[in-house]
């Protein structure tokens, strides 16, 4: 299935483990990349060229009852993601030049019932997003400058309980974000140097039950975090060369029923 903005990639069919993938992709041009899974969400997408404007797209959404669903920075543009909040939830943020700044505050946020839920680095700004009532039991964080040594960090958390839940490059290091649930989903890591590789691993681990939950280009390598569980959510991947084009994709998914759950950029 081929569009005029981006090709859909393995897209899974429930209780099938098929794909199918148009020979003329393209894999070596800078793309955004969106991952969709089956599912009914209202969500809407916000895209500016600065912070301070997509600040005011967040309070916006808080005051329509939305929540920050993803952030990303590529390109020169702050892409928001946004979906309908739960009643019990409450959400903030923290704008920093340097980790070290969230350092000092993270642990009296953890006192007050949040946990952090996404990150993202950009023009030199870290944005970290906390959550009240997430239903998380316990958090912790790992930041290497080498990616090898992040990912021994990362399996030191899993084999201690923990879960992967967000990921990011900047200031020189890997930065992970863990959490502990009371029930642990079984999650895998997995790098390659170019997208067509990437793609070809991605239906590999798909039919082996896993499902994308993390997507990231970091100095050029592609890091994908896979987690499997029971539901065997149909998922698959849409790209595009500039974010207006993927803004379309986005709504055309979005009326087929699909819910984007994670977007990247990269090469």
């Amino acid at each position: 299935m081929k569009s005029t903005t981006g090709v859909l990639l393995g897209m899974l069919l429930v209780g099938s483990m098929g794909f199918a993938k148009s020979p003329a992709y393209d894999a070596s041009r800078y793309k955004y990349i969106g991952v969709f899974n089956e599912a009914k969400a209202s969500q809407h997408m916000a895209d500016t060229m600065s912070l301070e404007q997509m600040r005011k797209q967040i309070k916006q959404a808080w005051q329509a009852g939305n929540d920050i669903e993803e952030l990303k920075y590529g390109n020169g543009h702050w892409i928001g993601l946004f979906g309908k909040g739960d009643a019990k939830s409450h959400q903030t943020y923290v704008v920093a030049s340097r980790w070290n700044a969230i350092d000092h505050i993270v642990e009296e946020y953890w006192k007050q019932g949040y946990f952090i839920t996404n990150i993202e680095h950009g023009l030199a700004e870290w944005v970290v997003v906390f959550e009240k009532n997430t239903g998380f039991l316990n958090q912790a964080y790992e930041r290497r400058a080498k990616r090898d040594e992040f990912i021994e960090a990362v399996n030191r958390r899993w084999k201690q309980g923990y879960d992967l839940l967000d990921f990011e490059y900047g200031e020189g290091h890997y930065t992970g974000i863990f959490v502990e649930r009371k029930t642990k989903m079984p999650q895998a890591l997995a790098v390659r140097s170019t997208w067509f590789n990437t793609s070809k691993m991605i239906s590999k681990y798909w039919q082996e039950g896993y499902r994308i939950k993390n997507i990231e280009y970091t100095l050029g390598r592609w890091m994908i975090l896979f987690a499997k569980n029971d539901k065997k959510l149909a998922q698959g991947f849409e790209t595009a060369h500039d974010i207006k084009s993927f803004m379309a994709v986005f709504e055309k998914r979005k009326k087929e029923g699909y819910a984007l759950i994670d977007l990247a950029e990269g090469w």
